[in-house]
């Protein structure tokens, strides 16, 4: 295993409370965010999307969102509201990646929006790469009224993830899955076998003839 592999075998996601200042710099966030660039992307549309929202103006941002789901809907607890603000209020920076969607377009919805996704690992990636961690959060809270506006968002942005990065407070490991597990060959019309077991079905065939 080369030292690429390794890297990628070691990545991990760091909730934000494992994450602490410093966060990237401007030019950091800069190299991290052009990585972005290289994610797959179909029909050469760019549909990515970038948002940093620094340190200094996450408490802002905090509570313009809460103020915005309260007035939208009356009957949000406060409580729920205090919630879905949590995880973004610890953040030592935060990126905002939406799908800067071309529509009418002879590629897909679904291709523009993925390659946005994809490029949310990409950033992870970058970060992990200059020394950083982050972890990717869900868009749950962009989806209630009034907030996209607050964002800068326009129709045709559809966020995919919150990004947190930040430096991790005690850096760990993960124990990884098998990949067999997940991994299948294709062996003909509804055949599927596990990865891997063909060959060796093959191989006992061919000891069987010999």
């Amino acid at each position: 295993m080369n030292s690429i592999q390794q890297f990628l075998n070691q990545r991990v996601s760091y909730h934000v409370h494992e994450l602490s200042l410093p966060a990237p710099n401007q030019q950091q966030m800069t190299d991290i965010l052009q990585v972005a660039m290289s994610t797959p992307d179909h029909g050469k549309l760019k549909p990515w999307h970038f948002v940093v929202i620094n340190q200094a103006r996450i408490g802002e941002l905090i509570n313009l969102l809460q103020n915005a789901w309260q007035q939208a809907n009356s009957s949000l607890d406060p409580q729920r509201a205090k919630r879905l603000a949590s995880y973004l209020k610890q953040a030592p920076s935060i990126v905002l990646v939406s799908a800067a969607l071309t529509e009418p377009s002879p590629i897909s919805k679904q291709d523009q929006v993925f390659s946005a996704a994809a490029a949310c690992q990409m950033i992870l990636l970058a970060a992990d790469a200059l020394g950083f961690g982050g972890v990717w959060y869900s868009t749950d809270a962009v989806e209630l009224p009034n907030v996209r506006q607050l964002l800068g968002l326009q129709d045709k942005h559809q966020p995919v993830g919150f990004l947190v990065l930040g430096s991790p407070i005690n850096p760990r490991s993960k124990t990884r899955s098998d990949v067999s597990e997940h991994s299948f060959e294709w062996l003909g019309a509804t055949q599927l076998s596990p990865w891997g077991q063909s060959e060796t079905v093959n191989q006992e065939a061919t000891n069987e003839h010999s």
